[in-house]
């Protein structure tokens, strides 16, 4: 694969394209499989045509993609590579935080004895 000499502008673009909080949302909520714009406004809480705008950025810097489904379009992540960079940031988030976080799971609060 040819690859740009330096790819710090286009990873730049990438990282300010997922850096806003209700954009990184619709794109986390991406990750269980394709949706429509209107699944995806439910879903985030957010307007239709925010959601939209959101949907056309994430597009253009190659972070999904669309499928026509009759008169509406269906989006999902562009690549697996999308969900890697999500989970390595989360990864990142807890590594780097300095608190301590615990189960929020049922099985995991069970008083000891």
């Amino acid at each position: 694969m040819i690859r740009p000499i330096n790819m710090v502008p286009a990873k730049a673009k990438l990282f300010r394209s997922v850096g806003e909080e209700s954009r990184l949302t619709v794109l986390e909520a991406l990750i269980p499989g394709e949706r429509h714009v209107t699944d995806l406004a439910e879903y985030t809480q957010q307007s239709q045509s925010t959601v939209s705008t959101h949907l056309a950025a994430l597009h253009g810097v190659g972070l999904v993609i669309r499928a026509h489904d009759g008169r509406q379009v269906r989006y999902g992540l562009a690549h697996p590579s999308v969900v890697r960079l999500l989970a390595a940031a989360e990864e990142t988030v807890l590594s780097t935080s300095g608190q301590e976080y615990a189960c929020a799971s049922p099985c995991c609060n069970t008083p000891e004895g």
